[in-house]
């Protein structure tokens, strides 16, 4: 099952208040777009993808990093043709408090609050340092031995000192480059579903506000987030949809209603299909959870 509550990354959450994985290479059948709790620091190690986070879109190459709140809607499209190598590491702002001071937790989880995400490049020659983080991070999670939980907070701690230290490079050491015209207008189609995605919305409407032929706006988006744009905007309404699951007591048919479905039956059917069970058995699974 797919769906937010029983995510890896949000069991783990749950359970340690962290989730690390390090020079991940396995490749999944699908890359959904998805969101999840807590804060996510993403290392691109090898390979050829295009990341989305929110409205923006990134182009990754070695030694890219990227921070962002796991609310935000996030997919990456990696390349079949290379090898796809990354690290990464979830975790809520509770575990980092514990025994970091209340200054320094604020100016470090400040560095997830840059809408869209914030990009860092880094060096050749500073890559083994950031790398062996992440190894340290997963190996005391795998051992669990004595006081391990102490000590990936202190490697965490680290590893956040050194994103920190080099974030106030930018943007001069941290420029990032010209996105390319196709780039840019995938960031125009996302921006016009985010903004719209409560009403009909149609490929006709967005062509037609974006001034861009409707059969070049469904290539570049596929090509760019390895999505349709009907599924995206599919799944932008089903991700709020569980928000709403979650924090509402709202009538199902009220949901759908609210979030452009046709039909509370229509709503139902897409829930199912892209989260594994139906709205009404996410949100009684999320209440026996809490």
């Amino acid at each position: 099952m797919s769906f937010m509550i029983h995510t890896p990354t949000n069991v783990a959450l749950k359970r340690q208040g962290i989730y690390v994985r390090a020079d991940a290479s396995d490749w999944q059948t699908s890359w959904p777009v998805h969101t999840h709790e807590g804060v996510e620091l993403y290392y691109f190690q090898k390979g050829k993808a295009n990341f989305c986070i929110g409205e923006e879109v990134y182009d990754m190459s070695p030694g890219t990093m990227l921070l962002f709140r796991g609310g935000v809607m996030h997919r990456i499209n990696p390349s079949k043709e290379v090898v796809y190598i990354r690290s990464y590491v979830n975790f809520t702002e509770e575990f980092l408090r514990e025994g970091v001071p209340v200054d320094m937790i604020d100016k470090l989880t400040a560095l997830f609050d840059v809408q869209g995400g914030l990009i860092l490049r880094w060096d050749p020659d500073e890559r083994d340092s950031i790398e062996n983080e992440f190894r340290t991070l997963q190996n005391e999670a795998e051992k669990e031995s004595f006081g391990h939980e102490l000590f990936m907070r202190a490697t965490l701690t680290r590893l956040l000192l050194k994103v920190y230290r080099k974030s106030k490079h930018l943007p001069t050491a941290g420029m990032e480059q010209t996105p390319s015209q196709s780039q840019s207008n995938v960031k125009r189609i996302l921006q016009f579903i985010n903004q719209n995605y409560t009403g009909e919305v149609s490929l006709d409407d967005i062509s037609k506000a974006l001034h861009l032929n409707k059969y070049y706006l469904c290539h570049i988006f596929k090509e760019i987030t390895g999505h349709t744009i009907n599924n995206y905007l599919v799944r932008r309404r089903l991700e709020e949809a569980k928000k709403l699951l979650l924090s509402t007591d709202e009538p199902i048919g009220v949901i759908a209603e609210k979030l452009g479905f046709t039909t509370p039956i229509h709503f139902s059917r897409s829930f199912k299909q892209f989260s594994g069970v139906s709205p009404q058995a996410f949100r009684k699974i999320a209440l026996q959870t809490n």
